[in-house]
């Protein structure tokens, strides 16, 4: 049997009790018997290493058992007893690989092989094994670009001790990464879009800083292939949200292959999940970009060859994110070569661009500078009026970062874009009708102490549109032709009014300005902490303040100006718990005051929820809960963002939207990394939803006449397969989805379809590599026509009904080919393909994205960077 540690205690006070009362055998051969007695006693005690009993040998086969059967098989072959303190987990499984002879100690050493400990032999054949406790330590250090030194943000660092077992980390903003492990033998390796895998050994019997280099994978991106980094890491902890490859001139290409999700393929428009499309969020370095895309479709947000990684959150959002009821799409930008200094050319159809980097004290301090310009309306002159643009893009971004020490950075960055429409109205020549402008200044301080960190950041952004009235139908019109022929800039009257936000500012323009304008100014400041104390918990923390100026144009028979300041603030709380190796839970809840100075304030609190649990070692469960609220509303009349849209913050009755979003899904990863299976089930409910009426015609701001408010929800199933052969990949995605509306003002309408309902969506593609360097794929998108809305100015809609006919089935093949080749320290990617190679496309995508066509509305499209 096996005795208890208080047995082996008492026995070995008694015997020091006894101590020198032991004779010397070679002095004491005649003692007595009880003399004898206990001189064998001590004899056995004291026994030489010959005769050691750990060094008896037995037979074992190849097998698992658990710390409990196995000390039972040493007691029962060699008639040992063991005796042991409580450190030992009794329940431990442990295997014995190959079948052989051995000696107790070399089983003991394969059985306790997780401990440190010592074994004391005892008088009648048994042993006494103390359990010394585990040491742990740390171990940090920064991951990197081996190329440019830039910090990637979001890599996964994954430790494998000798047992398979696994621990997980991400690297953040500054590229840090924590880990806290027991000492003894891992594997660490590292995991990153777009990077060869790193791998390497680690001995750790001390507190260890390791930092590690990735390099670039030469080819990282198929021409329509979406590919998360998750695998593995999501099945243990990391969130269910994803981030995406890309291809530098086309980021939003890789996302429509994920299921729930459609729109134009450079994200200017999307749905996810039923939603609309304001309901989804675009940030740039944290920064809210309102209304970010272009005039000319085709022309991605931003400029690829500045954006580091994507993180694409939808179903689940982290308790940090807030604003969308059914998306966040994080584009996060590089932050400039640290090493040496490149130049990175890239021209495509729609914009050539050109973007400068590298050190100015080498590792510590570097630049970023990006410009990017539309160039086929340099044409324009040369085509006929009905083939002319008629409109032109430009774009800048600039970045600065300073590392102050491996844990602590600065940095400072800056965008602006202006878009601008022309129109050869009353004139010869086309002047400008419409305008479009957004900036973003942000400073953001990263620091790390120990197992505290903190994000620091201030900005400043602002977005406006100006058209001109009379184009619009609202003008004056006695000097319409001078006030074209004159550009007053973009910020007449603009900066004048930021400061007047303390009250309701309505003011009457005169004839001479003849413009409607809108735009949104925000000046933001926030802080955030996170702190880990070990691999099982963290937290994270922070608090937001914003301040919003809102300038809302009034239209109609007069053009006045409405100004709005609001003011918001928010505090979240958010923790990661591993209950045990098989779950982990998120469990967050942010707070939001929303207080417009001249109406009613708004309250809201958002809790997360997510649940991961790994039944096995390829398998996760998961279940999400998320409640977002929306503070912006805004309908579009004209496919493209104008003034007299309906754009308007919660205030005037109009309560801030809410949503509440209920998951549950299975996913399996393939052996070998060759893949994933996933499928989910969602049911999503939508509040105070705005919508146009039926029988409205929008002829001034009075929006009440015009605008209804009701709720609607939203449910599917989806299904998403990723797969890779040899050279094959292949990804097939499934949704079938409902989104329905109802309206209090128009109950007899019941439950209606929104106008983006969309019940079947699905999408393929498959990708063949070529060589290293080039591959060749083809995709396909399929989907249920969208509900039809008319146009109350023409007769012939009238009799589309409200909500009552859908389009035609949409379908798209696409085919495209992608090469890249590195040459020493320079670099070429050449992207060639078509657009709807065959397909009905739907009239807004034709109307918005196949402008320029061959013929059949097959779009052509190709790109060439080169970086030197």
């Amino acid at each position: 049997m096996i005795h208890q540690s208080m047995k082996v205690l008492l026995l070995l006070s008694a015997m020091a009790h006894a101590g020198d009362a032991f004779p010397n055998r070679e002095t004491s051969v005649m003692g007595t018997a009880a003399d004898t007695a206990i001189g064998n006693i001590k004899e056995n005690f004291f026994s030489s290493d010959k005769n050691k009993l750990t060094d008896e040998v037995l037979f074992v086969r190849a097998s698992s058992a658990s710390v409990l059967q196995w000390f039972s098989y040493i007691e029962k072959q060699k008639g040992i007893s063991i005796s042991f303190n409580q450190a030992i987990d009794m329940e431990k499984n442990c295997t014995v690989r190959q079948s052989a002879t051995m000696s107790v100690a070399q089983l003991l050493e394969i059985i306790l092989k997780d401990y440190r400990y010592s074994i004391t032999e005892m008088p009648g054949r048994k042993i006494a094994i103390r359990i010394d406790a585990k040491r742990e330590f740390s171990v940090r250090g920064t991951i990197a670009d081996e190329s440019t030194s830039e910090k990637l943000y979001g890599a996964i660092i994954m430790a494998s001790d000798t047992d398979g077992k696994k621990l997980y980390s991400t690297s953040d903003e500054n590229g840090n990464y924590r880990l806290n492990l027991t000492e003894g033998e891992y594997t660490i390796e590292i995991s990153y879009m777009g990077y060869e895998k790193f791998s390497t050994p680690l001995h750790l019997y001390s507190r260890k800083r390791l930092d590690m280099n990735l390099k670039p994978a030469l080819f990282e991106v198929d021409e329509v292939t979406v590919r998360s980094i998750r695998n593995d890491a999501e099945l243990a902890e990391i969130t269910p949200s994803g981030m995406l490859s890309f291809s530098g001139n086309d980021l939003f290409s890789q996302i429509w292959i994920l299921p729930g999700v459609t729109g134009t393929p450079t994200g200017n428009n999307f749905m996810v999940d039923g939603g609309s499309y304001d309901e989804n969020i675009i940030l740039l370095d944290g920064v809210p970009v309102f209304h970010p895309g272009h005039v000319n479709a085709l022309l991605p947000q931003f400029n690829g060859d500045v954006i580091k990684n994507i993180v694409f959150h939808k179903g689940f959002f982290p308790t940090r994110l807030e604003g969308g009821l059914s998306s966040v799409t994080e584009f996060n930008l590089k932050d400039g070569n640290k090493n040496r200094h490149t130049r990175t050319f890239s021209i495509d159809m729609p914009a050539a661009s050109l973007t400068l980097e590298g050190p100015i004290i080498k590792n510590k301090l570097s630049y970023l500078v990006s410009v990017r310009r539309s160039w086929m309306d340099f044409f324009d002159e040369l085509l006929s009026e009905e083939n002319r643009l008629n409109h032109y893009s430009f774009d800048y971004t600039a970045k600065l970062s300073y590392y102050m020490s491996e844990n602590s950075s600065l940095k400072f960055f800056a965008y602006n874009t202006f878009d601008e429409f022309r129109f050869p109205l009353y004139t010869e020549e086309a002047i400008p009708v419409v305008k479009w402008n957004n900036q973003i200044y942000k400073a953001t301080y990263n620091g790390m102490w120990g197992k505290l960190g903190n994000t620091t950041s201030a900005y400043y952004s602002s977005h406006m549109s100006r058209a001109n009235a009379d184009v619009l139908g609202f003008g004056l019109g006695d000097d319409f032709e001078d006030d074209m022929d004159s550009d007053s800039g973009w910020e007449d009257n603009w900066n004048d009014d930021w400061n007047n936000g303390d009250s309701f500012n309505q003011t009457e323009n005169n004839a001479s300005n003849n413009e409607i304008s809108n735009g949104i100014k925000t000046i933001n400041f926030n802080t955030e902490f996170t702190y880990s104390p070990e691999n099982i918990y963290s937290t994270r923390w922070g608090f937001k303040y914003s301040h919003e100026m809102y300038e809302m144009t009034a239209f109609g028979e007069n053009i006045k100006k409405q100004n709005e300041a609001i003011n918001q603030y928010s505090l979240y709380y958010d923790n990661y718990i591993r209950v045990t190796n098989n779950l982990t839970t998120r469990v967050g809840v942010h707070f939001i005051a929303y207080n417009p100075v001249n109406f009613r304030n708004y309250y809201s609190i958002q809790p997360r929820f997510a649940l991961n649990f790994t039944p096995g070692k390829n398998d996760l469960i998961y279940l999400n809960f998320s409640k977002m609220e929306q503070f912006y509303h805004y309908i579009s009349f004209n496919g493209i963002s104008l003034p007299t849209d309906f754009r308007m913050p919660s205030i005037e009755g109009f309560k801030p939207r809410s949503s509440e979003h209920y998951e549950i899904g299975w996913k399996k990863n393939f052996d070998s990394d060759r893949g994933k299976l996933e499928t989910s089930a969602y049911y999503k409910t939508r509040r105070n939803i705005v919508a146009l009426k039926p029988d409205a015609i929008v002829e001034n701001d009075n929006w009440n006449n015009y605008i209804m408010v009701g709720n609607g929800d939203s449910y599917g199933i989806k299904m998403f397969l990723y797969y890779m052969y040899r050279r094959w990949t292949m990804q097939l995605s499934y949704t079938y989805s409902r989104s329905r509306e109802w309206f209090d003002e128009y109950k007899s309408l019941g439950k209606l379809p929104s106008l983006y309902d969309m019940p079947h969506y699905g999408a393929g593609a498959l990708s063949y590599k070529i060589s290293k360097s080039s591959s060749l794929s083809i995709g396909c998108i399929t989907k249920s026509g969208r509900i039809k809305t008319s146009d109350n100015w023409f007769e012939s809609d009238k009799d589309l009904g409200f909500r009552q006919r859908r389009g035609e089935f949409n379908y798209r093949i696409d085919v495209g080919y992608a090469f890249k080749k590195d040459f020493g320290d320079k670099l070429l990617l050449l992207r060639c393909g078509l657009y709807n190679l065959l397909g009905n496309p739907p009239e807004e995508d034709i109307v918005d994205f196949y402008s320029v066509h061959l013929s059949e509305n097959c779009l052509p499209y190709g790109s060439i960077s080169f970086k030197f």
